[in-house]
């Protein structure tokens, strides 16, 4: 009985992150085409409609949007929104830490936030971190760093301020050290962390 179950859940375990994957990106398009379609039927006939048309709709007005933003009337809206989202109390939470993520994941190659760093939490026990910021002055305190060091398996963690000597920078790309943190390293990947 032990190796019938120990099989089944081989089996369940090989097919979940698939069957999650293809069921958030189905929900992710049927979403976007539900809203965008409703929004479709108050301009044109129901009987022009054809499904997808709120999908291609969709994409149509992200990339619409990108082309706004590059305009310096469309970045004055996006900053003004964003100022008014940081007043609204439960919801500046919310907005802040998704804003600090996108910017963190979209971080140009030239920004600080692409050094990886390992920091010695205690002795012997280390954690990947990656900067954000340097020469800070905290108080009387200056030179210092700020090293943001992300939670396995969740949206947040926590930012260390600490003497930039007090770090160990790590010769691995961003992408790659924040896959094996947020993955517990426990991807299919099985190389150290050096490769």
């Amino acid at each position: 009985m032990k190796n019938i179950s120990k099989i089944f859940l081989q089996g369940l375990f090989a097919i979940l992150p698939i069957v999650l994957t293809i069921a958030i990106i189905v929900w992710l398009v049927t979403t976007l085409e539900n809203y965008l379609s409703q929004l479709l039927l108050l301009f044109m006939p129901e009987d022009m409609y054809w499904p997808g048309l709120g999908l291609i709709l969709g994409i149509v007005l992200i990339f619409a949007l990108g082309l706004f933003i590059k305009l310096y009337l469309g970045r004055l809206i996006i900053r003004g929104l964003n100022k008014l989202m940081e007043r609204i109390p439960v919801v500046r939470a919310v907005h802040n830490a998704l804003n600090d993520m996108v910017r963190f994941v979209t971080a140009s190659e030239k920004e600080e936030l692409q050094k990886t760093v390992l920091v010695e939490v205690q002795e012997g026990a280390e954690v990947i971190g990656f900067v954000t910021s340097q020469n800070l002055e905290l108080g009387e305190r200056s030179d210092l760093i700020a090293v943001y060091i992300p939670m396995s398996y969740q949206i947040g963690g926590f930012t260390l301020f600490m003497p930039k000597d007090k770090v160990k920078e790590l010769d691995i790309p961003p992408s790659k050290a924040m896959k094996k943190v947020l993955t517990a390293a426990m991807g299919s990947e099985k190389r150290p962390l050096e490769e």
